[in-house]
């Protein structure tokens, strides 16, 4: 029997079979043995992730000028749904849901008053612990943030609102005491900082800590960039000559502290969170929407970040999300142009840099994007919030498999008999005197 081995060479391979040889040589007249080499033939499938990328746009209409927009199962059918928070018209200061069929098509527009004025962002957790999605809503004008518990099949309960300081935005969901609910991290814009409210588990929450911030603060992402088990937040701020993202330790008991500040773009505006080179640790991609550019802050070993590297990514950058769009690939950096109303895709190299980015029309003033494979072919699909609709750019990527033979670029070539010492030869291997090892 040949020994075969299947094994992982690399974290993009699919497999690999690793098949053991013998190599007879030639006999030595000298010390009259035989030399035989001994070496691994290895044959390397794998996923080639594809350079170019191509998709197949779908307007959809749902809400009215979608500020926020979000994908999760809503209904527990293991179909990603897709959620927007409606800023103006005629749905305003609402949250509307479409639930996915996992087919490239939606059920009908479900519709929620948040009870607040302003609706402008979302995040989606498990409050009450029930099984079920719930949504938080940031009330710029009404300095509130709205929670909608989920009943499980796309409606929600009657909002609840709790207040928060001036101009809230940009909200996010992590279990910052350790107690194992969800709290929220929410930014506020006009009075430049930062409020926590600790959930209860029950789907209520309290107040928690006020963070002072710098000014116009925009976004906010969760993380755990010091590697310690405990979540961090990262914060943009663009106003008034601020080009900066400011790192917040968490201190395990929903408060934190100053870490770092890090300058990026003008003006950024959202941010994003991923392992870009494949080290275990957070990095983190911002959009800048006045400098047209998005800026690569790679962790560095002593928990902070490294100086920004700038890529450019369209004119007006207002989104921003980090995915792998196909099998095997290492993580891109998908972003929302609000002014050449465009997508534009940064595909990862896996060790930090990104390529050139390649932009794809996405319909007009694209302000928030999501990313989530929602026809169940294996692909990521991008979803964007325009003024008006929502233009989904079903991924319609080929990938292919590829299949390459791996030699040893040198074999060790030892002696049959050990009677006298030899110096070993190396080589390269002739292909036909390969022969498989007998088990």
């Amino acid at each position: 029997m040949t020994g075969i081995r299947s094994v992982s060479i690399n974290k993009h391979s699919e497999a690999a079979c690793v098949i053991p040889f013998v190599l007879p040589f030639v006999h030595s007249p000298m010390s009259h043995s035989f030399f035989v080499g001994i070496g691994l033939l290895i044959v390397l499938t794998g996923d080639v992730w594809a350079a170019n990328l191509s998709f197949a746009p779908k307007t959809l209409l749902l809400g009215s000028t979608p500020r926020s927009i979000q994908l999760a199962d809503f209904n527990g059918d293991h179909q990603l749904d897709i959620a927007v928070v409606n800023g103006g018209g005629v749905n305003q200061n609402s949250v509307t849901v479409r639930l996915g069929e996992g087919n490239r098509t939606f059920a009908n527009p479900i519709t929620t008053a948040t009870g607040g004025l302003g609706a402008w962002d979302m995040t989606i957790a498990d409050f009450n612990h029930d099984g079920k999605l719930d949504v938080a809503v940031t009330n710029n004008l009404g300095n509130n943030v709205s929670i909608l518990l989920g009943n499980g099949d796309g409606t929600f309960r009657t909002a609840v609102l709790y207040p928060v300081h001036g101009g809230p935005t940009a909200i996010a969901a992590g279990d910052f005491n350790r107690d194992g609910h969800p709290d929220l991290a929410v930014v506020n814009s006009s009075t430049g900082d930062l409020s926590i409210l600790l959930g209860n588990g029950d789907g209520t929450f309290r107040q928690g800590t006020l963070i002072p911030l710098g000014s116009s603060p925009t976004a906010v992402a969760v993380c755990d960039l010091n590697a310690n088990g405990v979540l961090d937040l990262a914060v943009t701020n663009g106003a008034l000559g601020l080009r900066e993202v400011q790192i917040l330790a968490g201190n395990g008991d929903g408060t934190f502290r100053a870490q770092q500040t890090v300058a990026v773009g003008n003006e950024p505006f959202a941010v994003a969170v991923g392992d870009f080179n494949h080290d275990g640790r957070p990095d983190l991609g911002v959009a800048n929407l006045a400098s047209n550019n998005v800026s690569v802050l790679l962790s560095d070993t002593s928990g902070g970040l490294s100086p920004a590297v700038n890529y450019a990514a369209g004119n007006g950058p207002t989104g921003i999300r980090a995915a792998s769009l196909t099998p095997k690939a290492p993580l891109s950096l998908i972003v929302s142009n609000d002014v050449s109303n465009t997508v534009a895709i940064l595909t990862g190299n896996g060790d930090g840099t990104f390529q050139t980015a390649v932009s794809f029309p996405s319909g007009g003033y694209s302000n928030s994007i999501a990313v989530g494979d929602l026809d169940n072919d294996g692909y990521k699909d991008i979803a964007v919030a325009n003024q008006g609709s929502i233009t989904i750019l079903f991924n319609t990527t080929t990938t292919t498999t590829t299949t390459s033979l791996q030699m040893p670029a040198t074999f060790r070539v030892a002696p049959s008999t050990l009677t006298e010492p030899r110096a070993s030869t190396t080589g390269p291997i002739p292909l036909d005197l390969i022969s498989p090892i007998a088990r």
